[in-house]
């Protein structure tokens, strides 16, 4: 996996595509489940921001081990690194389970009058329609948990000691 760009760790810059695209896709998806009338309008865009942010989520983490890789090498045994890899690898996980749970609930729930998207041939009942619903607004929370989590860790990591040396200094525009 890609170490570096331009001389910075790869990590630093997906992690954005994450922090950004992860969220998108489970409003998208939360949406998807909760309002039929926009399921049509939403399958491309959910299926997209779920996958790309599923590939993204896997390249922030393959990097951010390169990035870790460099930091142990540098003598840091921060228990905080620790946390935050742990997180990232939770995260990850989530990430990549929401996708698939969303690649399932569009193929469950778009109406198979519009043609766009394959149905799956599951049994036309209203129960299991809500509990698809119900399952992909629950992943949808579950993956914006993981990655928030992820990502203050990640910032503790990054800043903390920033902060805590900043601490009595002169704040720009304050």
């Amino acid at each position: 996996m890609l170490d570096t760009v331009a001389g910075l760790p790869v990590h630093v810059l997906v992690i954005h595509a994450v922090v950004v695209l992860t969220p998108l896709a489970a409003l998208a998806a939360a949406a998807y489940a909760l309002v039929p009338r926009w399921r049509s309008a939403l399958t491309w865009p959910t299926l997209s921001l779920a996958v790309v942010s599923a590939l993204s989520a896997v390249v922030a983490a393959s990097s951010g081990e390169a990035l870790e890789g460099r930091l142990r090498a540098l003598g840091l045994q921060d228990p905080a690194l620790e946390t935050h890899t742990q997180a990232g690898d939770l995260a990850r996980t989530v990430i990549a389970v929401f996708a698939v749970v969303v690649v399932l609930a569009v193929l469950w729930l778009l109406p198979s009058r519009s043609g766009r998207v394959p149905r799956l041939p599951v049994v036309d009942s209203p129960a299991v329609a809500l509990a698809v619903r119900v399952v992909l607004v629950l992943v949808s929370l579950a993956e914006l948990w993981f990655v928030v989590r992820a990502g203050h860790t990640g910032a503790q990591v990054a800043w903390s000691d920033v902060v805590q040396q900043s601490q009595g200094l002169p704040h720009g525009g304050e």
